[in-house]
């Protein structure tokens, strides 16, 4: 039992209980403790499991970067296709201004 000796705990208890109550009174709080220790046991992130999040963290930002270049590329080419719409409104603006 990896919290409490249960020898320790029963001697205490039969300081103040008489040897079989603090026999059972021992063993109800060893059996606890194990209920306790097993839910906890299931809880617990082992290094794998961290080995995994970590893999998959990496995963994501290998994506987010490739995500983030694409993003770019597409702006680029929005921003250069505005540029040429801008310049032909603006051309056609000087164009029909100065023709009159």
């Amino acid at each position: 039992m990896a919290y409490t000796n249960t020898l320790k705990v029963f001697e205490t208890l039969r300081l103040a209980f008489d040897e079989k109550q603090a026999a059972k009174i021992a063993e109800a709080v060893e059996t606890a403790l194990e209920i306790n220790e097993a839910a906890l046991v299931g809880k617990v992130a082992t290094k794998g499991d961290i080995s995994e999040v970590k893999a998959e963290l990496v995963k994501v930002k290998v994506e987010l970067a490739e995500t983030k270049a694409e993003l770019i590329k597409w702006m680029f080419i929005f921003w250069i296709g505005q540029f040429a719409s801008t310049v032909g409104v603006l051309t056609a603006i000087l164009f029909a201004f100065f023709k009159r």
